[in-house]
């Protein structure tokens, strides 16, 4: 264990890759990174992580029926 912040916040998704193994290839695991990371930090800074993924892929709102 360590109190390093940004160590403990990769600890779940580290567990994750190596239980299900679905991320072979070093691009696979550079996307999975990328997104979490971004996840992370919109909910850390109180940002609607969706709304936050909707605005850069440039996507229209979805409904929801």
């Amino acid at each position: 264990s360590t109190n390093n912040r940004a160590e403990r916040a990769l600890r779940e998704q580290v567990v994750l890759r190596k239980m299900f193994r679905t991320l072979r290839s070093a691009e696979g695991v550079q996307i999975h990174e990328t997104i979490t990371t971004m996840l992370a930090t919109w909910k850390r800074r109180g940002l609607d992580p969706p709304e936050q993924l909707q605005s850069i892929l440039g996507g229209e709102e979805l409904s929801s029926g």
